[in-house]
Protein backbone atom coordinates (compact mmCIF):
# COMPACT_ATOMS: atom_id res chain seq x y z
CA UNK A 1 0.00 0.00 0.00
CA UNK A 2 2.75 2.56 0.76
CA UNK A 3 4.18 2.14 -2.74
CA UNK A 4 0.88 3.39 -4.24
CA UNK A 5 1.04 6.47 -2.06
CA UNK A 6 4.55 7.19 -3.30
CA UNK A 7 3.65 6.48 -6.94
CA UNK A 8 0.48 8.58 -7.10
CA UNK A 9 2.08 11.92 -6.19
CA UNK A 10 4.99 11.22 -8.53
CA UNK A 11 2.68 10.46 -11.48
CA UNK A 12 0.58 13.47 -10.52
CA UNK A 13 3.71 15.63 -10.55
CA UNK A 14 4.77 14.19 -13.90
CA UNK A 15 1.33 14.86 -15.31
CA UNK A 16 1.45 18.44 -14.01
CA UNK A 17 4.84 18.99 -15.65
CA UNK A 18 3.66 17.56 -18.97
CA UNK A 19 0.50 19.68 -18.91
CA UNK A 20 2.47 22.80 -18.02
CA UNK A 21 4.92 22.10 -20.85
CA UNK A 22 2.05 21.55 -23.29
CA UNK A 23 0.50 24.86 -22.27
CA UNK A 24 3.83 26.70 -22.63
CA UNK A 25 4.57 25.23 -26.07
CA UNK A 26 1.01 25.89 -27.23
CA UNK A 27 1.24 29.51 -26.06
CA UNK A 28 4.51 29.94 -27.97
CA UNK A 29 2.98 28.45 -31.13
CA UNK A 30 -0.06 30.69 -30.70
CA UNK A 31 2.19 33.76 -30.53
CA UNK A 32 3.96 32.66 -33.73
CA UNK A 33 0.57 32.18 -35.40
CA UNK A 34 -0.63 35.59 -34.21
CA UNK A 35 2.51 37.35 -35.48
CA UNK A 36 2.23 35.61 -38.85
CA UNK A 37 -1.45 36.48 -39.10
CA UNK A 38 -1.13 40.11 -38.09
CA UNK A 39 2.31 41.16 -39.33
CA UNK A 40 3.88 38.64 -41.68
CA UNK A 41 1.01 37.57 -43.93
CA UNK A 42 1.26 40.67 -46.10
CA UNK A 43 4.05 42.18 -48.16
CA UNK A 44 5.69 45.14 -46.35
CA UNK A 45 4.68 48.42 -47.92
CA UNK A 46 1.59 46.90 -49.50
CA UNK A 47 -1.05 48.73 -47.50
CA UNK A 48 -1.18 51.66 -45.10
CA UNK A 49 -4.34 53.25 -43.79
CA UNK A 50 -5.39 54.63 -40.45
CA UNK A 51 -8.74 54.93 -38.67
CA UNK A 52 -8.84 56.58 -35.26
CA UNK A 53 -12.63 57.02 -35.09
CA UNK A 54 -14.12 54.36 -32.78
CA UNK A 55 -16.79 52.14 -34.37
CA UNK A 56 -16.45 53.82 -37.80
CA UNK A 57 -15.28 50.66 -39.57
CA UNK A 58 -17.76 48.47 -37.73
CA UNK A 59 -20.64 50.81 -38.64
CA UNK A 60 -19.46 50.90 -42.25
CA UNK A 61 -19.41 47.10 -42.33
CA UNK A 62 -22.95 46.83 -40.98
CA UNK A 63 -24.55 49.22 -43.50
CA UNK A 64 -22.32 48.48 -46.50
CA UNK A 65 -23.18 46.43 -49.58
CA UNK A 66 -23.45 42.61 -49.37
CA UNK A 67 -19.84 41.97 -50.45
CA UNK A 68 -18.61 44.35 -47.75
CA UNK A 69 -20.85 42.68 -45.16
CA UNK A 70 -19.36 39.25 -45.96
CA UNK A 71 -15.87 40.67 -45.47
CA UNK A 72 -17.12 42.47 -42.36
CA UNK A 73 -18.25 39.30 -40.65
CA UNK A 74 -14.88 37.64 -41.30
CA UNK A 75 -13.02 40.73 -40.10
CA UNK A 76 -15.09 41.24 -36.95
CA UNK A 77 -15.14 37.54 -36.02
CA UNK A 78 -11.46 37.16 -36.89
CA UNK A 79 -10.39 40.09 -34.74
CA UNK A 80 -12.36 38.74 -31.80
CA UNK A 81 -11.37 35.08 -32.19
CA UNK A 82 -7.68 35.83 -32.76
CA UNK A 83 -7.34 37.38 -29.30
CA UNK A 84 -9.44 34.97 -27.21
CA UNK A 85 -6.41 32.71 -26.60
CA UNK A 86 -4.23 35.69 -25.64
CA UNK A 87 -6.59 36.72 -22.86
CA UNK A 88 -6.94 33.12 -21.69
CA UNK A 89 -3.22 32.34 -21.69
CA UNK A 90 -2.14 35.62 -20.12
CA UNK A 91 -4.63 35.27 -17.28
CA UNK A 92 -3.76 31.60 -16.73
CA UNK A 93 0.04 32.01 -16.91
CA UNK A 94 0.30 35.06 -14.65
CA UNK A 95 0.17 34.19 -10.99
CA UNK A 96 -2.38 36.25 -9.06
CA UNK A 97 -3.45 38.03 -12.24
CA UNK A 98 -6.46 40.28 -12.19
CA UNK A 99 -8.92 40.58 -15.03
CA UNK A 100 -8.33 44.32 -15.45
CA UNK A 101 -4.56 44.08 -15.69
CA UNK A 102 -4.86 41.18 -18.12
CA UNK A 103 -7.18 43.18 -20.39
CA UNK A 104 -4.63 46.03 -20.27
CA UNK A 105 -1.96 43.60 -21.50
CA UNK A 106 -4.26 42.44 -24.31
CA UNK A 107 -5.01 46.07 -25.23
CA UNK A 108 -1.31 46.97 -25.19
CA UNK A 109 -0.52 44.01 -27.45
CA UNK A 110 -3.28 45.02 -29.84
CA UNK A 111 -2.20 48.67 -29.95
CA UNK A 112 1.39 47.55 -30.53
CA UNK A 113 0.29 45.41 -33.48
CA UNK A 114 -1.72 48.28 -34.98
CA UNK A 115 1.28 50.64 -34.65
CA UNK A 116 3.59 48.07 -36.26
CA UNK A 117 1.09 47.55 -39.09
CA UNK A 118 1.14 51.30 -39.69
CA UNK A 119 4.93 51.65 -39.47
CA UNK A 120 5.64 48.73 -41.82
CA UNK A 121 2.55 49.34 -44.03
CA UNK A 122 1.35 45.76 -43.65
CA UNK A 123 -2.32 46.37 -42.97
CA UNK A 124 -4.97 48.75 -41.87
CA UNK A 125 -4.37 50.38 -38.51
CA UNK A 126 -7.82 50.72 -37.00
CA UNK A 127 -9.01 51.57 -33.51
CA UNK A 128 -11.94 49.22 -34.16
CA UNK A 129 -9.47 46.33 -34.41
CA UNK A 130 -8.19 47.22 -30.94
CA UNK A 131 -11.77 47.29 -29.61
CA UNK A 132 -12.59 43.91 -31.18
CA UNK A 133 -9.27 42.40 -30.04
CA UNK A 134 -10.05 43.51 -26.48
CA UNK A 135 -13.50 41.91 -26.71
CA UNK A 136 -11.79 38.67 -27.75
CA UNK A 137 -9.23 38.95 -24.97
CA UNK A 138 -12.03 39.59 -22.47
CA UNK A 139 -13.84 36.44 -23.62
CA UNK A 140 -10.67 34.42 -23.05
CA UNK A 141 -10.16 35.99 -19.63
CA UNK A 142 -13.75 35.31 -18.61
CA UNK A 143 -13.46 31.68 -19.74
CA UNK A 144 -10.38 31.08 -17.57
CA UNK A 145 -11.85 33.03 -14.66
CA UNK A 146 -15.00 30.91 -14.89
CA UNK A 147 -12.96 27.71 -14.93
CA UNK A 148 -11.02 28.89 -11.88
CA UNK A 149 -14.21 29.61 -9.98
CA UNK A 150 -15.77 26.25 -10.71
CA UNK A 151 -12.84 23.82 -10.75
CA UNK A 152 -9.76 22.87 -8.77
CA UNK A 153 -6.47 24.33 -10.09
CA UNK A 154 -5.20 20.98 -11.36
CA UNK A 155 -8.43 20.44 -13.31
CA UNK A 156 -8.17 23.95 -14.80
CA UNK A 157 -4.61 23.13 -15.90
CA UNK A 158 -5.80 19.89 -17.50
CA UNK A 159 -8.66 21.64 -19.33
CA UNK A 160 -6.33 24.33 -20.69
CA UNK A 161 -3.76 21.71 -21.73
CA UNK A 162 -6.40 19.69 -23.59
CA UNK A 163 -7.83 22.78 -25.32
CA UNK A 164 -4.27 23.77 -26.25
CA UNK A 165 -3.58 20.38 -27.79
CA UNK A 166 -6.74 20.70 -29.89
CA UNK A 167 -5.99 24.31 -30.89
CA UNK A 168 -2.36 23.86 -31.99
CA UNK A 169 -3.14 21.94 -35.20
CA UNK A 170 -5.71 24.58 -36.12
CA UNK A 171 -3.17 27.38 -35.64
CA UNK A 172 -0.55 25.47 -37.60
CA UNK A 173 -2.99 24.82 -40.41
CA UNK A 174 -4.11 28.43 -40.57
CA UNK A 175 -0.64 29.87 -40.11
CA UNK A 176 1.48 27.70 -42.36
CA UNK A 177 -0.68 25.70 -44.74
CA UNK A 178 -3.20 28.30 -45.77
CA UNK A 179 -1.83 31.49 -47.28
CA UNK A 180 -3.33 34.19 -45.15
CA UNK A 181 -4.50 37.00 -47.38
CA UNK A 182 -6.50 39.53 -45.46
Amino acid sequence: MPSKTLTEPQSSTTRARVETAVIGVAFGLYLVFLLKLLLFSRVPGSERSLNLIPFASIANYLVGPANVQRFAFANIAGNILAFVPLGAYVLYLRRRARIGSTILIVAAASVTVEILQWVFAVGTSDVDDVILNCVGGLLGVLAVAGLRRGLRPEVVRTVIAVVSVVAVPVWLFLGFVVRLRM
